[in-house]
């Protein structure tokens, strides 16, 4: 459009300056200016002064018309700087004008795009760094903290904002990290090292030098392997536990067996006694390969569970009779204590049975002769329960466990001290069945004892819907 309003410019100024020119042969064929030079010199001035005049004219008009695409240009310039990426320029410059709209805006459309991809990119960094497990720091060459992640201003337990600057001393407080941190500048290399952070904590740190515009920065990382370090506790007490369990009744089955062939089977009387400890030991560890193929079974979900509204009565009279005669051979009294009224629960009996008979059988194993052995059951008074879980309490009045034995007293072959429960412990899977079969009911399963005093155990069942 704009080369169409050229041209048209073009032609007004040509007919003005040829109307000018045919008023100007006009005025000198008059009969008074033929005779005349003054008359003739008059309207040659007067139409070149004219002339002059209304070409400076459209001059300053063509200018300003051609200024108009540049004003334009500055004006899109700044809306973008501001941050307006939708402005564009018209296409309706003049000539080579037309031209440098055009690039001025692929150029824009081009600048869109890359500040349209790096704010992509930052938004996904942004997004990494606040879900992220690991603390992460930058820290730059001075020693300030430019960045920290949630995760590391959860696992430092300090402020999030870093509007103020602050050290990485002041932000870490912990002088192994320190250190860390320190041995990376000094060297200017890769550090990575694992602390024992205090409150059974251990975190890994890598620190990782970079520089960025000839700046030198770094990178901290920060890692809490505390669950990882346990699993690795776990399975290497698992390990020992499991080699220890098999080698005692392994041990006594080869001492039978060497008995026996050192010429105990001449005497049949005591050929049976060995027989019938070999057939005991074989007993003892085919019980401890049963437990170890269920709880394998349980953990990886591949029991179902037959799950239907039960009384809970009908879950704890029946593991009570099978074990009365036990009790009553140690001199235990077993007591109940039931109330009539409770609601049903949701539970596979057969389960639930195992559970509290592997509690029972425990409580009645660990309490000496003349002491009892205490089952009830009664609603959950805790306000966050409302009411909606049954508690089933196993007391007894026991030898107790220790403190720092009940952490782990539901973990796989895990016992309390040996020397004190020697000749009464088990395979040490009973309770970590029961615990993994509460919590496939939704419930839990917990432990309050004092060293002398006995333990009590606990487990939850949820209310069956009506």
């Amino acid at each position: 459009m704009r080369i169409k309003y050229q041209w048209l410019f073009a032609l007004a100024y040509i007919l003005i300056a040829v109307g000018m020119m045919i008023g100007l042969a006009y005025y000198l064929n008059r009969p008074s200016c033929q005779v005349s030079a003054s008359c003739v010199w008059e309207g040659v001035l007067v139409t070149a002064v004219t002339l002059i005049a209304v070409t400076f004219s459209f001059a300053a008009a063509y200018l300003y018309w051609l200024k108009q695409p540049i004003r334009q240009m500055s004006l899109l310039a700044r809306r973008i700087a501001s941050g307006d990426t939708k402005a564009r320029l018209l296409l309706n410059s003049p000539g080579a004008l037309d031209d440098l709209a055009r690039a001025f805006n692929d150029m824009r459309d081009q600048l869109v795009s890359q500040v349209d991809g790096l704010e992509k990119r930052q938004r996904q960094l942004a997004l990494i760094l606040q879900h992220m497990a690991d603390g992460v720091l930058i820290v730059d060459g001075q020693g300030y903290v430019q960045l920290i992640n949630p995760a590391a201003v959860s696992l430092l337990n300090t402020p999030a904002d870093i509007t103020q600057p602050r050290t990485y001393a002041e932000v870490v407080r912990h002088h192994q990290l320190i250190d860390l941190y320190h041995r990376c500048r000094a060297t200017k290399e890769n550090q990575v090292a694992a602390f024992e952070m205090g409150n059974g904590r251990f975190w890994q740190a890598v620190i990782t030098p970079f520089t960025e515009h000839e700046t030198l920065g770094y990178l901290v990382i920060l890692q809490d392997l505390t669950a990882i370090r346990h699993l690795e506790t776990v399975r290497r007490d698992f390990i020992s536990n499991l080699s220890h369990e098999l080698r005692t009744p392994l041990a006594s089955l080869r001492a039978v067996m060497e008995t026996l062939q050192d010429g105990a089977l001449d005497d049949p009387p005591a050929a049976l006694r060995f027989l019938g400890r070999g057939v005991h030991e074989v007993d003892t560890m085919t019980q401890m390969v049963e437990e170890l193929l269920e709880l394998s079974q349980i953990e990886s979900g591949r029991v179902p569970l037959r799950l239907q509204a039960t009384a809970v009565s009908d879950l704890i009279i029946h593991p009570v009779g099978r074990l009365r005669t036990l009790a009553e051979s140690g001199n235990i009294k077993l007591l109940t204590d039931l109330p009539l009224d409770l609601p049903l629960v949701l539970a596979d009996p057969r389960r639930i049975e195992q559970v509290v008979g592997n509690l029972l059988h425990n409580a009645i194993k660990f309490t000496p002769p003349g002491g009892k052995v205490t089952i009830r059951a009664y609603l959950n008074d805790e306000k966050a329960a409302a009411h909606d879980s049954v508690i089933i309490e196993v007391k007894d009045s026991g030898m107790g466990i220790a403190a720092n034995d009940l952490p782990r007293i539901f973990e796989r072959f895990y016992k309390s001290d040996r020397a004190r429960t020697r000749g009464r412990s088990g395979t040490g899977l009973g309770l970590a069945i029961a615990r993994h079969l509460v919590e496939a009911h939704n419930g839990r399963i917990w432990v309050r004892s004092l060293e002398g005093k006995g333990s009590t155990f606990y487990f939850s069942l949820l209310i069956a819907d009506n």
